[in-house]
């Protein structure tokens, strides 16, 4: 455009559309540092409007580019602070037609040009605000549904513990970055009895009631998941074989003093056996999943309720 104005020798227009071109060619170089750039190209789109509007542009023309200003507010700003912004613009704009006509910078306006120019951008400004607060508003809602069905994805429904699919993206990711810890399988004793005797319902509170004891026993760094049935699965990270077996213990000490209570059944004492198998750079997952499965089984077969390293 600043070159189509040269050619006309519209020397009014032509230096301060230039000015425009390098000043909305400048956030590139401000690399990602997006909301300074935005705000750049924006104020600078708001000011040569108003240039427009004080000089008529182009045969008088130029006001008609202001309403590509409402989208682009909405768009840069969002729709809070794009109203704000759009007012201001507004009001600039009514000082613009006046000032031009006060001081003769344009005299090829009618009477009535200024007013329906306005009106007409703001029926537009309005039209383009309901677009954009709908817009965010199922934006909003999307991200909310989308962060929900992730949070339920990687969780067991019945013991709201992770489930086994965030725990081995959790072990995969310690693994790549060459650390060690500690990995305890945990298996509740007889369980199928309690089911068969006491009722599946009773067996579900079981596994909610390990699940409450088994969160209230970690440190922060530390995680437990379902594993799957009635098997939980403990990663401790930076913990050595000493300290996992400590916690261990404190998991058998705690299970001996909180027993579970249940209607008919009175005071229900559960019991869980475990494995221990250590996770570095030399131990894979599968090699430490398979360890601490064989020991797990190993104190099955030893009596139940402890623990084998």
């Amino acid at each position: 455009m600043a070159i189509i104005a040269l050619f006309n020798n519209q020397s009014t227009l032509v230096y301060p559309l230039l000015g425009s071109s390098i000043l909305f060619a400048s956030p590139f170089c401000l690399g990602d540092r997006v909301e300074i750039s935005s705000l750049i190209v924006l104020y600078t789109l708001y000011a040569l409007m108003i240039y427009l509007v004080l000089t008529g542009g182009s045969h008088g023309t130029g006001p008609i580019w202001i309403f590509i200003v409402s989208p682009v507010t909405f768009f840069v700003r969002g729709f809070k602070r794009g109203i704000i912004d759009l007012i201001i613009f507004v009001i600039c704009v009514t000082g613009a037609f006046y000032l031009s006509s006060y001081f003769k910078f344009y005299s090829g306006y009618s009477a009535y040009f200024p007013i329906r120019i306005i009106a007409s951008f703001i029926i537009v400004a309005l039209l383009s605000g309901f677009y954009e607060y709908f817009r965010q508003m199922y934006s909003h809602r999307l991200i909310e549904l989308v962060q929900k069905n992730e949070y339920l994805a990687t969780r067991d429904h019945l013991t709201n513990l992770p489930n086994r699919r965030y725990a081995m993206e959790e072990l995969e990711q310690f693994e790549a970055q060459l650390q060690t810890g500690s990995i305890i399988i945990a298996d509740v004793d007889n369980f199928k009895d309690i089911n068969d005797q006491y009722g599946h319902s009773v067996g579900d509170e079981v596994l909610k009631h390990l699940a409450d004891l088994f969160v209230a026993q970690l440190s922060e760094n530390d995680m437990v998941a379902r594993w799957g049935g009635e098997e939980f699965l403990f990663f401790l990270r930076h913990k050595n074989k000493q300290q996992a077996t400590q916690f261990a213990n404190d998991i058998h000490h705690a299970l001996s003093q909180n027993r579970l209570d249940i209607i008919g059944v009175n005071q229900l004492a559960v019991t869980v056996s475990m494995g221990i198998s250590k996770l570095t750079a030399d131990v894979p997952i599968d090699k430490a999943m398979h360890k601490a499965d064989e020991l797990l089984y190993q104190a099955k077969k030893q009596g139940k309720n402890q623990t084998c390293v």
